[in-house]
């Protein structure tokens, strides 16, 4: 009988030993990704200085000239990634979500992306980070523990790396980012916090300072005495030749919408613009809109009310031809999609373009 017994507590233990050495790898993924992009920035820096460097020819990405002073950013369609802070995360991770959720959403996390210099230098000039706030940082990961690796794990320096490209490409086409707040799975990761009002306060900062006089925000658009729905739908979006290297943030709706709204809603301080959903449009922030079905009958009517539309052309690494011709169809300003050229593991005959290969086009009438 005590034989019995000790095999058991051998065993588990074994069990017990065995998952800590597993969470400990994953939680050891964070700190090689850092350590990655640590080095990542340091040679950027040198990249930049170096008499080596050329700025990226933005022609190639578009159908339109770029001199032209009266295409509105509204009157454009980019392509843009989805997760685009994502690295491929391990097997053992996607295991687990296997085993807690279903190996079909364990397959739909098999991608990943190149850095963001690369997707910029690719000319993606529209990406989707999802943001969380570890200990006192705010990080950029999309599931804690079993999905979290990213070529820019540490956000500060996501938007270091930004402004670098962004101050030395003076001339691209506004970037335009969508950032989503999570605050799911938080007990994967014991050192991850809840969002406070005083937490997007230190956010806006943080922008502001870091991204400087490259930011477009809110304030610079919206006309005296009017809402920024007010400006949008009187005098209309800027054109893009005013935003070449410029930086637009766009806070994806969600439960942080309200207490983001709430710091400021007059938006005069607000460097992010406040995504919304098609049932938010009578809001006075309304202006970027987030549809992810890419319905013609449902997104035109946003288009013609002047809003910019962001849609999804796929999802689960599910491409579908369809919906990529409805989303082009619809007039949806920007299209996000996982076949673009920015992911890493992607073969060159699935990369998406709208026709002659360009990312970049001239919305039709």
């Amino acid at each position: 009988m005590m034989k019995a017994i000790k095999i058991f507590l051998v065993a588990i233990l074994s069990v017990v030993v065995l998952f800590l050495l597993i969470v400990f790898r994953l939680f050891a993924i964070k700190i090689y990704d850092s350590n990655v992009q640590n080095a990542h920035m340091r040679t950027l820096t040198s990249y930049y200085d170096s008499e080596d460097f050329e700025p990226i020819d933005e022609t190639e990405f578009v159908n339109f000239d770029l001199s032209d002073t009266t295409i509105r950013l509204n009157e454009i369609q980019m392509l843009a990634t989805h997760n685009s802070y994502k690295k491929t995360g391990s097997d053992i991770g996607r295991l687990f979500v296997g085993l807690g959720d279903s190996f079909e959403e364990a397959r739909a996390l098999k991608y990943g992306y190149k850095n963001l210099t690369d997707q910029f230098e690719a000319g993606v000039r529209s990406m989707e980070f999802d943001l969380r706030l570890r200990k006192t940082q705010f990080v950029l990961t999309h599931v804690p523990l079993v999905d979290n690796s990213s070529v820019a794990p540490d956000f500060s320096q996501a938007l270091d790396e930004i402004y670098l490209f962004s101050s030395n490409h003076p001339n691209h086409i506004p970037i335009i980012i969508l950032m989503e707040i999570k605050d799911d799975w938080m007990i994967l990761d014991h050192a991850l916090q809840d969002i406070e009002s005083n937490d997007l306060e230190n956010l806006n900062e943080l922008l502001t300072d870091k991204l400087k006089d490259n930011l477009f925000t809110p304030n610079d658009m919206m006309e005296t005495g009017k809402t920024l729905k007010e400006t949008i739908q009187t005098t209309g979006w800027p054109t893009v030749n005013s935003l070449l290297g410029k930086v637009i943030f766009v806070l994806h709706p969600g439960s942080f919408t309200d207490m983001y709204h709430e710091l400021d809603e007059t938006l005069k301080t607000q460097p992010m613009f406040i995504g919304a959903y098609q049932d938010g449009i009578h809001e006075d922030y309304a202006s970027f809109i987030v549809h992810n079905n890419p319905s013609v009958s449902e997104i035109t009517p946003l288009i013609e009310s002047n809003f910019i539309v962001r849609t999804r052309i796929d999802s689960n690494l599910v491409f579908n031809q369809d919906d990529f011709d409805q989303a082009i169809l619809s007039g949806a300003q920007i299209l996000t999609s996982d076949f673009l050229i920015g992911r890493k593991d992607i073969k060159t005959e699935d990369i998406i373009y709208f026709s002659d290969n360009k990312l970049i086009i001239l919305k039709n009438p």
